[in-house]
């Protein structure tokens, strides 16, 4: 089962720094030279609805988190100016929607965080879930840190590593990973941050049933369960959330 607009499945690792950014300007771009952010699209009718169940009074919070998307977001080429209009419903409701699968008091790695997504948007919707936000990249780790200050949230903490310089450090009970790296590819450097009750919750597009057949022999090297691919949101989005669920044995 697949979304019908996913986010986009990148081919390269978190460790090649393309983690979870969705924008096309290279981190050596200048400055001056990215294009300038705007303001944050209105809600729509069915968006309305989606981000007040799922941010309830947080949603002001969620809103402001959407302003530095658009704009210094932007700005710091980790999403194209093109997205503005869609920020709400492509990025941050299709992230959020993971909120409710998170097990309270959980621990969640969130692999190549990029711009948040998802672990700002979730960690602003469950504020009794602990995020770690893994990121390679200076600049980008620099945003993460200006957000999460601005936000208030006290549930993050902003890592700035490769997955697998983290290997030994951090065990989660969830791991996430958005627009990183095809599944073959994001095994091995999401499975070894999941503690050995954990489970990984990917968000995936189109080709999540084909991503699963081709990392066959990678789910039995790290010892983890058949991944079933799931759509979440079906009554709340108008374009739900694949996941793509892998428990260990």
């Amino acid at each position: 089962m697949s979304s019908s607009t996913p986010p986009p499945d990148s081919d390269v690792s978190a460790s090649q720094g393309q983690s979870g950014s969705l924008g096309d300007q290279g981190e050596t771009a200048d400055a001056a030279a990215l294009p300038q952010g705007g303001p944050p699209p209105a809600l729509t009718g069915t968006e309305q609805r989606a981000a007040e169940q799922i941010f309830g009074d947080r949603l002001p919070l969620a809103t402001r988190y959407v302003a530095h998307l658009c704009s210094t977001g932007i700005e710091h080429g980790l999403l194209g100016p093109r997205e503005i209009p869609r920020m709400w419903s492509r990025h941050v409701l299709n992230c959020a929607v993971l909120a409710t699968e998170l097990p309270s008091g959980a621990t969640v790695a969130d692999v190549g965080s990029g711009a948040g997504l998802p672990g700002i948007a979730l960690a602003v919707a469950r504020p009794d879930v602990i995020f770690q936000l893994i990121e390679p990249m200076e600049r980008r780790v620099q945003w993460l840190d200006t957000v999460t200050r601005d936000l208030g949230l006290d549930n993050v903490t902003v890592i700035r590593a490769r997955a697998e310089e983290v290997a030994d450090e951090v065990m989660a009970d969830v791991v996430t990973a958005r627009a990183v790296s095809a599944l073959k590819k994001l095994l091995p450097l999401t499975a070894p941050l999941m503690d050995d009750g954990g489970e990984l919750l990917l968000l995936k597009g189109r080709s999540a049933a084909q991503e699963i057949d081709a990392a066959a022999k990678v789910l039995k090297k790290y010892r983890l369960r058949r991944p079933q691919a799931e759509l979440l949101g079906e009554d709340l989005l108008d374009e739900p959330t694949t996941v793509v669920r892998i428990p260990r044995r």
